[in-house]
């Protein structure tokens, strides 16, 4: 191939540590995001920056206030601005963190926006809103929805945070668990591995090759001779498994063999079938993946093929991975050993591939629109496939769909973070009814308590919940923040959000479901499917 004096779409040496963590095509999807902000306060532009900072490719701000003193809580906010579009004076900032983002300013009321061309925000990739009104917010959530936007909904009021995911589905291909379980099929081998196994002569060996023979071969041996004696079985339940460990020890030679310890250890998984997870079978059952059509998205395209490999290419397992991992061995059995897995791994990636181009093939679709790597990255990774369907906000907020059951048990508990969640309810009535924040004038905060509580008690009665109070001091302080924004706290939401927005775009790690609240009085935080 000729060389090009391209540049590279991605700067490396910027972005080096947040490629270790979601790799170059995570960085990309990145990079090709355009992330909307609603209102340029302290948690909204807290959210931004953190976004700004690994690499999104553009931002727009829309905010049709003005600055005045009780924005400079907010670092983005230059002082002597006053009386300057608030959106401006942000995007300026925000500007200076990164000059590969491009970031604009809309100097215009979104509410207006969502009344008046909700069409508008269908632009964009994520969308965060926060001091966004419930009727309002609840319009722009059915507009995100429709077009499948992701939307995440922020607030910080007083010491009290709050985030809300909405998006029809989320799905995962790199869900990058904590402590993802080696793939090694040493109670279901196939034919290549187990001739390769059943070919070394531990007898003929001496004290080094004895001691540096992968415990993967002496697992596979053990268990062919297991099941040569036990008639084909492994073995079945505790009494058996503790036999079959302690087998493998006796065929050590002297008690520091590393490789018999090691053996011994991952006894359990030579004598434990494997299973597809209640996760990924999920998936292969769902109706997206046996039905696919023209609209189908990737995801459950290569479902689709992964099905039909388990079906019948797989034997009922998943694509190996073909990694295995570092075991007391000599470089030359441990290197047979990995080619072995490696072979397998490719055999399986082609066998899937053949089911994603006729799957393409079946719904007009051009055989190579899902890359190759795709298609890979998508085989390797299929033990922790994952995806979420959301509730929308309009589910959540209607008592007849509401989780009433869930609150009640929650707000049994007169310490439960869910009071708070009732609390700020109450607050985007307050703002409907009276068209202004409870507690915003001082000279108001006793009349406001009394409506809040009220407004309450009529949520509570309205989701069913009659026999629920929410304790007054839930109220009081409610109504005491007046919707302050402290500057920890905007920043501590804002890195929670600006985390689930990354995972939205790049599809990796696994985003919350779907509510989060922050207690910054007891610094307790609690996440709920609400």
């Amino acid at each position: 191939m000729a060389a090009t004096n391209q540049q590279p779409t991605t700067d490396t040496a910027k972005y080096d540590r947040q490629l270790r963590l979601w790799g170059e095509e995570g960085q990309a999807l990145l990079e090709s995001a355009h992330v909307a902000l609603l209102n340029a306060t302290a948690t909204g532009t807290e959210t931004l920056k953190n976004l700004v900072l690994p690499g999104i490719g553009k931002f727009t701000i829309i905010d049709g206030k003005k600055v005045d003193d009780s924005d400079f809580n907010n670092f983005f906010i230059q002082s002597g601005s006053q009386g300057q579009s608030r959106a401006q004076v942000a995007t300026e900032l925000l500007n200076e963190l990164n000059d590969r983002v491009h970031g604009t300013a809309v100097d215009r009321d979104p509410v207006d926006i969502i009344e008046k061309d909700p069409n508008y925000f269908k632009q964009f990739t994520v969308i965060i809103a926060n001091n966004i009104p419930e009727q309002p917010l609840l319009k722009l959530s059915e507009v995100c929805w429709g077009a499948n936007i992701a939307l995440l909904v922020v607030r910080s009021w007083g010491l009290l945070g709050y985030l809300r995911v909405v998006t029809p589905e989320h799905t995962i291909v790199e869900s990058k668990p904590d402590n993802p379980a080696d793939d090694l099929r040493l109670s279901q081998p196939w034919p290549e591995l187990e001739q390769y196994a059943l070919s070394l002569d531990f007898s003929k060996m001496d004290s080094t090759e004895h001691s540096h023979t992968p415990y993967v071969v002496i697992l596979l041996q053990h268990a062919a001779k297991w099941k040569k004696e036990h008639g084909g079985k492994l073995p079945e339940g505790s009494a058996e498994r503790n036999q079959f460990r302690d087998g493998v020890i006796k065929a050590t030679r002297k008690s520091d063999e590393e490789n018999f310890n090691e053996a011994y250890k991952a006894a359990y998984k030579a004598a434990t079938p494997i299973r597809i997870s209640s996760q990924v079978q999920a998936i292969l059952n769902d109706e997206k993946a046996t039905n696919i059509t023209p609209q189908s998205t990737n995801f459950w395209i290569l479902a689709h093929a992964l099905k039909g490999f388990v079906a019948n290419e797989g034997n009922g397992l998943l694509p190996l991975n073909g990694a295995i991992p570092d075991m007391t061995a000599s470089t030359d059995n441990y290197i047979a050993l990995q080619k072995i897995y490696q072979a397998k791994a490719i055999k399986d990636f082609d066998a899937v591939s053949v089911r994603v181009h006729a799957a393409l093939k079946q719904i007009g679709r051009d055989a190579d629109s899902i890359p190759a790597e795709t298609i890979k990255k998508f085989c390797k990774n299929s033990n922790f496939l994952s995806f979420i369907r959301y509730r929308s906000l309009h589910e959540e907020r209607d008592p007849s769909t509401a989780k009433v059951s869930y609150l009640a048990s929650e707000l049994a508990d007169k310490e439960s973070n869910m009071n708070w969640y009732i609390a700020l309810r109450g607050v985007d009535r307050f703002y409907t009814q009276h068209h202004r924040y409870p507690g915003d004038v001082d000279a108001n905060v006793a009349g406001d308590v009394t409506a809040l509580t009220s407004i309450v008690a009529q949520l509570l009665a309205e989701l069913n919940l009659k026999d629920v109070t929410i304790d007054d001091r839930y109220i009081q302080e409610t109504v005491r923040y007046g919707g302050a924004e402290l500057h920890p706290i905007a920043a501590l939401v804002g890195g929670v959000a600006s985390q689930e927005a990354i995972k939205l775009i790049t599809h990796q790690f696994s985003p919350a479901d779907n509510t989060f609240l922050f207690n910054g009085l007891r610094s307790t935080s609690t996440s709920a499917a609400l």
